[in-house]
């Protein structure tokens, strides 16, 4: 019998090490932002989280990998911090799903079983993804609670765009992915493209998008979808007229940033306009565009306001 305790003990022991060696290595404090504490074990789950939404990060090595998987959580953190200052957090929020079918869609599965086995082999829960897009949406609330207001939209010029649409036959359309960037303190304009542009020659326009990119977009390689020529702005039809499929944008400024798009496909569609139903469309486009600029104005505010601490 005491023989039996002996190993019983011997066992729990053995459990209790690994345990807590197991700890030692995924709990390891490695950023304190504000109050809230970011683990070796967050910074793996991020970055697996951000793998399964862009699989080519595999090409990167692992320090670049981690490095935007760290850019990405600090993003995260200061935004949830800032939404908790007004509202609790609801996973059961219906706009969850509907953001959640646009991912499964995006990412060519057929449904959510077959998204929830693919991010299974990444050790991502669907309920983490649900978190995520949460934040992601009562931050967008948040900014047009702010910013509402400030939204200045010309709808005459937008009607004009559409009397204009109408009366061709074809209209062009683009597959594109952005990298939006700033200047960052006194770094020249063409030190940082430089070093832009090389890092798409090396790694490639997603990656770079993900270790670059200040948009939303840069999670998903900074995919954006289908854009009509039209909802464009003069200057970047200007930048992207010229180009062929795969091929980059030069530099373009947009207010305080700047952009550089891929086109990775274009396509003619025939022109079939309701002219109420595009007028709204191009209002929302454009609202859209603006809250974007407010959302990383505000984002680097309070970013500069926060205490975040490396260990």
């Amino acid at each position: 019998m005491i023989i039996l305790k002996q190993k019983i003990t011997i066992i729990l022991i053995f459990f209790l090490l690994t345990s807590l060696s197991i700890s030692s290595i995924n709990f390891r404090i490695i950023l304190k932002i504000d109050n809230q504490i970011v683990t070796t074990y967050d910074l793996e789950q991020e970055r697996n989280y951000l793998l399964a939404l862009n699989p080519r990060l595999n090409e990167v090595d692992e320090k670049t990998l981690l490095d935007i998987a760290k850019k990405s959580i600090v993003k995260e953190v200061i935004r949830k911090n800032e939404i908790l200052k007004y509202k609790e957090l609801n996973l059961q929020n219906s706009q969850i799903n509907t953001v959640l079918e646009k991912m499964i869609n995006d990412l060519n599965f057929s449904n959510l079983q077959q998204f929830q086995n693919y991010l299974m082999s990444y050790s991502v829960s669907i309920d983490e993804i649900r978190g995520k897009i949460e934040i992601e949406n009562e931050w967008k609330n948040l900014i047009y609670a702010k910013y509402s207001k400030s939204i200045n939209i010309d709808k005459a010029s937008l009607q004009s765009k559409i009397d204009n649409i109408s009366e061709k036959e074809f209209l062009i359309e683009y597959n594109l992915s952005e990298i939006i960037f700033s200047k960052q303190n006194n770094n020249n304009l063409k030190e940082v493209e430089k070093k832009i542009f090389e890092s798409i020659n090396e790694i490639g326009f997603e990656n770079t998008a993900n270790l670059y990119s200040i948009s939303d977009s840069a999670k998903v390689g900074g995919k954006i979808g289908w854009i009509r020529k039209d909802n464009l702005s003069a200057e970047v039809v200007e930048k992207l007229k010229n180009l062929k499929q795969n091929s980059n944008s030069p530099v373009i400024e947009i207010g305080n940033n700047y952009l550089i798009l891929k086109i990775n496909e274009i396509k003619e569609t025939p022109v079939k306009i309701d002219k109420k139903r595009e007028l709204e469309k191009m209002i929302m486009i454009e609202t859209s565009k603006q809250l974007d600029k407010f959302s990383n104005i505000f984002y680097n505010k309070i970013k500069l306001n926060s205490k975040i601490s490396e260990f």
